[in-house]
């Protein structure tokens, strides 16, 4: 008999449900919802397995529990996953509660960076809960479809009939991203997402996994190695023509912490797009010490209008104590090669490390306005669970918001520095924030591109939402 799955993003709001991002979407100057592609490619899996499966993102649909309720009611799904993030875990899990009230034998699923590093403690305190999916899940969920005895699936922490909470070994990472298959993008509403900036439809694509880089806040090498895997370009466009001819999507972010690291495969896929001729509108993300003028050039010819940097600080004693590995100077030479190539660039800052005081930030501040930025976050250090940046909190308690169960995010300090509380830094945030959105030069740039780029109304409105977010008392 066919499985019936539910993959969910749970009614618990809206967050971005990545593993090294779990910030509130309202948390973030830029706000846009993103589809959830790690279930579409599940989903496909699940498919591969004759699975019946429906893919559910109640926060993107503004759906409450009672939705998802009377999706249990009429799909009566055999096996629940669902994305998880610190500071929804007890709100996310009281799903499968409600789930096993009505069906005692629905298998409940969870992943997600906080819950795979508490798992045996989530576990305990939830009885609800039979599986965690530890590391990289396709292979695993695939062997759990399967029917392999759950003692020889690696990459789970589960539950015995007797209660008892079992940890298998680690699995290995995917070698070959190839082997994945595209996202089943026909399973959720791709008209949830629209871009900020104009308004279409835009959706994601995970053309590689892996961060070299070792930085004290973030757990993107821990959780997917730190090793950076590409797919292949061949296959990389199989799912850009898929989007733009199956789905209507032409607007694009491609997901990964280093886009732009091996030269030659990010050319040699901008060089693919431009011989496609399909004319597709998109942004990425990229280190300051691996953008040049010839990848510049080629990302801008491949119809990409942005590039991200995590820049994260202007004070190479703080980029030093984050292991960021870069030097601060390099920024302003990445802003100018992209600026020279017609390219935006939006600039992320890490503030409230523990070492942090007032003239770091002030200093921060003024080098984020001395790069002449189209778009930024100063973003608050999260204490996510298996970081460095956890255990010093945890080992200095530095924790000023409840405990290590933490209630904070980007835009609310969870944590105290040495020498500033958090609501200290919660208020410099708001405060500088408003300071960049302010300068003369920073309207003048803004406005110039809404206007010559045909998205006025759309800059109006985004501009409109964030600074009533940062007016309110809270952010």
């Amino acid at each position: 008999m066919a499985k019936r799955i539910l993959l969910m993003n749970p009614p618990s709001g809206l967050y971005r449900r990545d593993d090294r991002c779990q910030s509130k979407v309202d948390d973030q100057t830029v706000r846009v919802i993103f589809p959830p592609i790690e279930f579409g490619v599940l989903g496909a899996v699940a498919r591969q397995h004759d699975a019946e499966v429906i893919v559910r993102d109640y926060p993107a649909a503004r759906q409450d529990m009672r939705a998802f309720q009377r999706d249990l009611e009429s799909f009566k799904p055999d096996i629940i996953l669902l994305n998880t993030t610190i500071h929804t875990i007890d709100e996310d899990l009281e799903t499968f509660r409600i789930a096993k009230q009505q069906a005692p034998d629905t298998l409940a699923m969870a992943r997600g960076e906080s819950v795979a590093v508490f798992a045996e403690k989530v576990m305990a305190g939830h009885p609800e809960l039979d599986i965690v999916l530890a590391g990289e899940p396709e292979a695993t969920f695939a062997e759990i479809l399967d029917g392999y005895p759950r003692h020889e699936i690696a990459g789970v922490v589960w539950r015995s009939q007797d209660g008892v909470i079992h940890a298998n070994a680690e699995r290995p990472l995917t070698a070959n991203l190839d082997d994945l298959p595209l996202p089943a993008r026909e399973l959720f509403d791709n008209t949830f997402y629209r871009s900020p900036e104009n308004g279409r439809m835009i959706t994601v694509i995970h053309a590689q996994r892996g961060c070299p880089s070792k930085c004290i806040f973030c757990p993107a090498g821990s959780m997917s190695g730190y090793t950076v895997r590409e797919r292949s370009v061949d296959n990389v466009m199989r799912e850009i023509t898929e989007c733009a001819e199956k789905y209507g999507i032409r607007d694009f972010l491609f997901h990964g912490d280093t886009f732009t690291l091996h030269k030659r495969w990010v050319i040699d896929l901008c060089k693919a797009i431009v011989d496609s001729g399909l004319l597709i509108h998109w942004g990425c993300n990229s280190r300051a010490d691996t953008i040049d003028n010839e990848r510049a050039q080629w990302l801008r010819r491949a119809g990409c209008w942005v590039v991200a940097f995590g820049f994260e600080h202007g004070v190479q004693e703080m980029l030093d104590k984050m292991r960021k590995g870069a030097r601060a100077e390099r920024a302003h030479e990445a802003a100018a090669i992209c600026r020279r190539n017609g390219l935006k660039v939006h600039g992320f800052f890490v503030i409230g490390l523990p070492w942090e005081t007032r003239q770091t930030l002030e200093a921060t501040l003024r080098f984020a306005r001395s790069l002449k930025l189209d778009f930024f976050d100063f973003n608050i250090a999260y204490p996510l669970p298996g970081t460095e940046l956890y255990e010093i909190a945890d080992r200095e308690e530095l924790f000023e918001i409840g405990d290590q169960s933490i209630k904070g995010g980007y835009a609310k300090a969870a944590l105290r520095t040495y020498k500033l509380s958090s609501e200290e830094l919660t208020a410099w945030r708001k405060w500088a924030l408003l300071r960049m959105y302010s300068s003369p030069g920073y309207i003048y740039r803004t406005l110039a591109h809404a206007a010559a780029s045909g998205n006025l109304p759309h800059y109006f409105r985004a501009a409109f939402h964030r600074l009533t977010s940062l007016l309110r008392n809270q952010p």
